[in-house]
């Protein structure tokens, strides 16, 4: 029975926009349901951004704001709550391996089950004991035809054992990395009784933005950024790691040339979504084999958000291909050879470099609320039993960080990667002005994450705790007034930081003398005309001169603002 029931109408007209963004966590995204329908009866969603199981939640409410925004179709809705509630019968067999990794993959769900040391203990021996048992076979055997005695093939056994367990672990890592470094696809397998997880998501997104009659050809992020009968598109992100130049990127624009083979995507996406690339991609120049990637509006929305939750060793990495200047580059500065080669790329969960991207849609002053959902940790103390929501209020609320205990190796080398990979996300979630607007959803061990195995009820329980945000934001547990205040001031302060340091390089570091000079004689950028130039210096002249607005300064020893204090400073446009 479903959690809770609505009508087309309860999403017919909401009298407000926002945006919301939804962080990664495998199987935790069952929080995001609900949370989305309760939100959907009193917003509008604008911008909608995920990473991994958050960027799977953000396909679906997009398909269902295109529903209903630019077709009129607040069915959509109902549909994607349809496909949402079929999640906790579903779950297990969306994670559908390979047919080499079906075994291993059956050790590992039944290993992290919650079933207890004896049953883990009987899933070690079912996996390893026939590996184990040829390998004390062979060795005792070769100690015996040694004419050893009983001690020789007992140790032999035991090297024969350790033998054999290192050839199957290193056989297991070779085959992983000739299967993209993944256990499953995403496609349906041979024998499934189901379909996998892309194959699901393709027909639920398809079903949710187009209704029964359907469409052939897959949702894309231009359909969603096609203007609706409101003037306002539908602005969708996704985060995805490219894990072989270190960096993330926000799909659905790369910002970067690469290729695909479309070959190699066979295996990971729907027929559909492979004709629809063959007839919206173009072949690159002495690359015959290869493709283009798409343009943003040409890309299906399911591919985005495969690529954003292809969580390292679960799901296959997604491969393209880039020509790679910079090494060559280097190379030639080194004496090397500087031949400009094809590189293969590996694009990984978007969670390794940004699992919590709450800085998407960002402005210096907000014009409408930004909800963020983050899946946390239930603490040390607290109870299962107890509230698993919290909403900040108060304006110290959540400035500080959890502190994480770090009482064993694994725990210390887990700490090491969780540090790496999230310190931007956590630092700017404590930040004034951001962490009011995040709902904090607390789950225990065996509640989301890699527990894929998770019994119906305990999924169902998720989907209760998302509806439980949902019901807090839609019902006002952000006063946006308040929030807009906290911004103001937070804004302010940089602003006049910035413009006292601007004027104070612009003058009297004389900055605005040496430019005036320099650009007669200047050595790149020639498309920037004399005119142009002047244009430049002067307006740059003026902000400086903004100073005196911000004369006598409040931002002092004396702290009166905001804790803690941020920077305003220009990064890289993901």
């Amino acid at each position: 029975m479903p959690l809770a029931s609505y009508q087309a109408s309860d999403f017919a007209d909401p009298a407000k926009d926002c945006d919301i963004i939804m962080k990664g966590g495998v199987t935790s995204g069952l929080v995001y349901p609900y949370a989305i329908l309760e939100m959907a009866r009193v917003y509008r969603f604008r911008s909608i951004g995920g990473t991994s199981a958050g960027a799977i939640a953000a396909a679906f409410a997009a398909a269902a704001e295109y529903a209903r925004s630019t077709r009129n179709d607040p069915d959509g809705f109902l549909r994607m709550q349809a496909h949402c509630e079929q999640l906790p019968a579903l779950l297990a067999g969306l994670f559908q391996p390979a047919p080499q990794f079906r075994t291993l993959m059956a050790f590992l769900l039944r290993a992290q089950a919650d079933s207890g040391k004896l049953a883990t203990a009987g899933a070690v021996m079912a996996l390893f004991w026939p590996i184990l048992s040829a390998g004390i076979a062979i060795g005792a055997a070769l100690a015996v035809l040694a004419q050893g005695g009983a001690v020789a093939a007992i140790l032999g056994g035991a090297i024969g054992a350790v033998a054999a367990l290192i050839l199957f672990l290193r056989g297991t890592a070779t085959a992983l990395a000739r299967h993209n470094f993944g256990l499953c696809t995403g496609l349906t397998q041979p024998g499934a009784s189901q379909q996998g997880l892309t194959d699901w998501m393709h027909a639920a997104i398809q079903d949710i933005a187009f209704g029964p009659a359907g469409r052939p050809e897959p949702l894309t992020f231009g359909d969603l950024e096609s203007l609706s009968p409101d003037g306002k598109p539908i602005e969708l992100r996704m985060m995805t790691t490219n894990l072989s130049m270190r960096r993330p990127h926000t799909l659905p624009n790369l910002r970067m040339r690469a290729f695909l083979d479309l070959d190699a995507w066979r295996a990971m996406f729907p027929a559909a979504i492979i004709d629809h690339l063959a007839k919206v991609t173009t072949v690159p120049k002495h690359h015959e084999t290869l493709r283009d990637f798409p343009a943003a509006p040409d890309l299906p929305v399911v591919v985005a958000a495969r690529m954003s939750l292809s969580f390292p060793l679960l799901f296959c990495a997604v491969p393209m291909w880039t020509r790679d200047i910079a090494s060559s580059v280097l190379a030639r500065h080194t004496g090397g050879d500087g031949t400009v080669r094809l590189r293969r790329l590996w694009f990984i969960d978007g969670g390794v470099s940004s699992n919590f991207p709450i800085h998407m849609f960002d402005a210096l002053l907000p014009s409408r609320p930004t909800f963020a959902l983050s899946l946390d940790a239930l603490p040390p103390g607290g109870l299962a039993s107890g509230n698993r929501v919290k909403f900040s209020t108060s304006a110290g609320d959540g400035v500080n960080l959890p502190v994480h205990e770090v009482d064993g190796l694994f725990a210390f080398a887990g700490s090491i990667l969780d540090a790496a990979k999230d310190w931007q996300d956590n630092m700017l979630s404590g930040m004034p002005g951001q962490r009011e607007r995040i709902a904090r959803v607390m789950l225990s061990a065996s509640e989301g994450g890699l527990n894929l195995t998770m019994p119906p009820a305990r999924s169902a329980a998720l989907m209760r705790y998302g509806r439980e945000v949902g019901l807090g934001f839609a019902n006002g547990a952000l006063d946006f007034d308040e929030h807009r205040w906290r911004r103001a001031l937070v804004a302010y302060e940089q602003l006049e930081r910035t413009v006292h340091a601007t004027a104070q390089t612009w003058s009297a570091s004389g900055f605005g003398a040496w430019l005036k000079g320099y650009m007669a004689v200047s050595k790149s950028y020639g498309r920037v005309g004399k005119a142009d130039r002047a244009r430049i210096r002067a307006r740059l002249n003026g902000f400086a001169g903004l100073a005196r607005l911000f004369s006598p300064p409040m931002v002092g020893k004396e702290r009166k603002l905001p804790r803690p204090p941020g920077r305003l400073k220009i990064g890289p446009d993901l």
